[in-house]
């Protein structure tokens, strides 16, 4: 019953920070064009370098903020697949419990590399004339299997309460295998740009761009949210619950007040339309939600030893949420900017891809891992 107040609760805060935002928008992002005998499409909302403009065509403009009836249009939009959304974690949390959100982070791990590599990927092909190897795409994925292995598939392992099918296998041959398969991508890497035919600085310096944000997408992103995996075996999913909700109420407030007063930009050349007042309202929006939210989450769960009271957790995770998490999404913004992308992806209709929508979600998962590990006993 809880979990049902607490997915019909979102679903309707969602609506109505979505219908205030929509009723006062006027020009969100620029028109998307459809030229009727000539369609031009970008991939990953990429902007397209040197595209001759089309002449003599007749321009059908689907505007997605522009009148009243693009304005309706992007709120059934993003209210619906916000309800999609929560409707879909509900149900996998309702009838599949841990294991089925065990297997929602490996699928968010592989959506979040995807989007990030497919925008470095767009950008790079359209901007150079140097040939990519064709060994990239195997090498990409074997990092990313290497450092899923050594994180996530380690953490299953450690915290295998329950998972059957792990029993009986020794975390340190994973962090032996990890360690080989990480030879094996070091070898291969610097053996495909010594044979490449393309040889030379101009295609060395393309390769090592791109691998290096591979790298920092798996470091950044990868490695933290496996401090999920941990949290929901070490003390269970309420725990995972309780700060995505919080870091929704953050997002959706900010986006309220930003809306509502927002002035005074915060940080303009990198995500210009977050503000001050946006930031603000949302800190103070969360703290104030944050006590009685953490009750309700835990209403029925058994009580742990810690000697600290549950209010003040509760003031701790919404202090992080409200001052640190945000930054992840500064983050995101910063590089999408970089790359000349609006979104990570197109997966979800009128939000963009899964890191759009998790990129300050992915930021709490390592701090409510440590912090509950140091104040909370089970």
């Amino acid at each position: 019953m809880t979990k049902f107040l607490v997915f019909i609760s979102f679903i309707l805060y969602n609506i109505g920070s979505t219908v205030l935002v929509a009723s006062r928008q006027t020009l969100p992002y620029q028109p998307a064009r459809v030229v009727l005998g000539e369609a031009r499409w970008t991939k990953n909302n990429a902007r397209v370098h040197n595209a001759s403009p089309p002449v003599k065509n007749k321009e059908v403009i689907l505007s997605r903020g522009g009148g009243e009836g693009g304005r309706y249009l992007n709120f059934v939009e993003r209210v619906g697949a916000a309800i999609a959304l929560l409707g879909g974690s509900f149900l996998l949390v309702q009838y599949t419990g841990k294991n089925g959100l065990i297997a929602l982070v490996f699928f968010l791990q592989w959506s979040m590399f995807y989007e990030t590599c497919k925008l470095v990927e767009d950008h790079y092909r359209a901007t150079s004339g140097v040939k990519t190897l064709k060994r990239v795409t195997f090498q990409k994925w074997w990092w990313f299997a290497t450092i899923v292995l050594a994180t996530s598939v380690r953490s299953l392992l450690i915290h295998s309460d329950g998972m059957e099918l792990l029993h009986g296998i020794d975390p340190h041959f994973i962090d032996f295998v990890a360690y080989g398969m990480t030879a094996v991508g070091l070898v291969n890497g610097v053996v495909g740009m010594a044979i490449h035919r393309a040889a030379g600085p101009d295609m060395f310096r393309v390769h090592l761009a791109k691998m290096a944000a591979y790298h920092f997408a798996l470091l950044y992103l990868i490695t933290q949210s496996s401090f999920w995996i941990m949290t929901i075996q070490e003390y269970g999913m309420r725990w995972i619950i309780y700060p995505s909700l919080l870091v929704i109420v953050n997002d959706s407030m900010a986006y309220f007040f930003g809306v509502l007063m927002g002035s005074r930009k915060l940080l303009p050349r990198l995500s210009p339309k977050k503000t001050v007042e946006g930031f603000v309202g949302a800190g103070v929006s969360t703290m104030l939600i944050a006590v009685p939210l953490l009750k309700f989450v835990m209403k029925g769960a058994e009580e742990s030893s810690s000697s600290v009271p549950l209010a003040r957790h509760a003031i701790v995770l919404a202090l992080f949420v409200s001052l640190v998490a945000p930054f992840g999404g500064f983050l995101a913004s910063a590089v999408k900017r970089a790359f000349d992308s609006k979104d990570f992806g197109t997966l979800i209709p009128g939000h963009g891809g899964v890191l759009d929508r998790i990129d300050c979600h992915v930021v709490t998962a390592p701090f409510v891992f440590l912090y509950l590990r140091q104040f909370l006993r089970k």
